[in-house]
């Protein structure tokens, strides 16, 4: 315990045990239950990627919650994560709850957000090719509407993997939820992640 939460300061996690999964408490913001198929990504393999994501400027202070096993360096020949992070900006953004957006507004979204993604794609060091992009909306999880937007990627010649976001706007901040598995995988890890994603709670 004293372990995972030491790994995940920046997010002060804690997790509670209860039958057939973990409840997995961000900070003071949120929750979302993992399960057992899945562990929190600690260790030196967390140290590793951290250290890797500086070349696409993306926050290591984050939650990955990834197949059980590979803390401990097993289980490796399978692919799923679940991608917590929490970005805080300089501008109050819109109620998702209450104002109403339009289609001009989510367009707009869609551009923005699938820029991110290019861009992020085409970096030279580790290129990849968006095969398909599936344009964003607003869904609502657990009473509290959210954007919702997914793709699929390759790099190289490694399988296909769909990437798939939840992304919640409270103030300034904006609170990410991922979750990817290879497309050849999907029997095995759709259900379980969608499962963990249905739990999210956002306070």
């Amino acid at each position: 315990m004293n372990k995972i939460i030491v790994m995940t300061i920046m997010l002060f996690v804690q997790v509670s045990f209860g039958q057939g999964s973990e409840t997995i408490s961000l900070s003071n913001w949120g929750t979302i239950k993992m399960p057992e198929s899945l562990e929190v990504q600690s260790g030196i393999y967390k140290k590793i990627l951290d250290e890797s994501k500086k070349h696409f400027s993306v926050n290591a202070e984050r939650v990955v919650l990834q197949q059980k096993g590979v803390n401990n360096g097993n289980n490796l020949s399978t692919y799923a994560r679940v991608i917590i992070r929490k970005e805080t900006g300089f501008q109050n953004l819109p109620d998702l709850d209450r104002e109403i957006i339009s289609t001009q507004d989510l367009n707009d979204l869609n551009d923005m957000y699938k820029s991110e993604i290019m861009e992020v794609a085409n970096n030279p060091r580790f290129p990849a090719k968006i095969i398909k992009w599936n344009k964003l909306q607003i869904k609502t999880l657990n009473g509290k509407k959210c954007i919702h937007y997914s793709y699929v990627r390759q790099m190289g010649t490694n399988p296909q993997t769909h990437s798939e976001f939840y992304i919640f706007w409270r103030g300034n901040q904006q609170y990410y939820f991922n979750i990817e598995y290879r497309v050849n995988e999907s029997n095995k890890w759709k259900s379980d992640l969608e499962s963990s994603i249905q739990t999210i709670k956002i306070f």
